[in-house]
């Protein structure tokens, strides 16, 4: 799969990422920086509380490697620029004009789901269905979905599913520790404030996932199922 994502500034500047999943596991291929690591990369710093990653074998976080070489373009940029943000993917094109957090946020989700880190790996397989400048009820949507048909594959799989929310719920929370963490490893990177406040919004999804997905929120949705209910 082939994604791209055009940040096209004001005064004319241009900003491009081509970004290539395996066609497989969706995993992340593109190497998003030639440059070595700088410190703030390291596994060691900053490092989320419960990763299970070893510094003595995996000397660079790789989610921060990649975003290492997302965020470098616009270090020195502020979050409520104004860009026309352009993605295509699968023969289809999304644009939308936006502050710059909000462009980034979507790329930003995208890529930290698929470079290879053993929680956020649990969310790659929302990039199927990748969704650029998402709400936040359609996300809600889609990682309840991608989590029911992850114990369906588990069951097939001679794995125990579980089929309550609780664990979606403890996956969001989970999810905002990362993020927190990631929040201070991106202060040793410095400049402005765009890629700060695009992991900030990220995380806004990641606490409300955890507090609002509920038996009110699938009692508010019941309706667009019930052809589902009737005998």
């Amino acid at each position: 799969m082939d994604v791209q994502y055009r940040y096209l500034f004001e005064d004319g500047r241009v900003e491009c990422f081509d970004l290539l999943f395996d066609e497989t596991d969706l995993s992340l291929q593109t190497v998003l920086t030639d440059k070595e690591p700088e410190p703030w990369m390291a596994l060691s710093y900053c490092q989320c509380e419960g990763c299970s990653l070893l510094a003595d074998e995996t000397a660079y976080c790789p989610v921060a490697v990649n975003l290492g070489g997302l965020v470098a373009p616009f270090k020195e940029d502020f979050s409520h620029a104004r860009v026309e943000t352009t993605v295509t993917m699968r023969g289809r094109e999304v644009k939308q004009t936006c502050d710059l957090q909000e462009g980034l946020r979507s790329m930003m989700g995208l890529v930290m789901a698929t470079s290879g880190c053993p929680y956020l790996d649990r969310l790659r397989p929302m990039a199927y269905t990748h969704q650029p400048f998402a709400t936040m009820e359609e996300t809600f949507f889609r990682s309840v979905s991608g989590y029911f048909m992850a114990q369906l594959i588990r069951l097939r799989e001679g794995e125990e599913p579980s089929f309550e929310l609780d664990g979606l719920r403890a996956l969001y929370r989970d999810i905002n520790k990362i993020n927190t963490a990631f929040t201070e490893r991106l202060r040793g990177f410095g400049g402005k404030d765009a890629h700060l406040n695009a992991l900030v919004s990220l995380d806004i999804f990641a606490q409300m996932g955890g507090m609002s997905i509920d038996e009110r929120w699938l009692t508010r949705i019941t309706p667009l199922f019930s052809s589902h209910l009737t005998s």
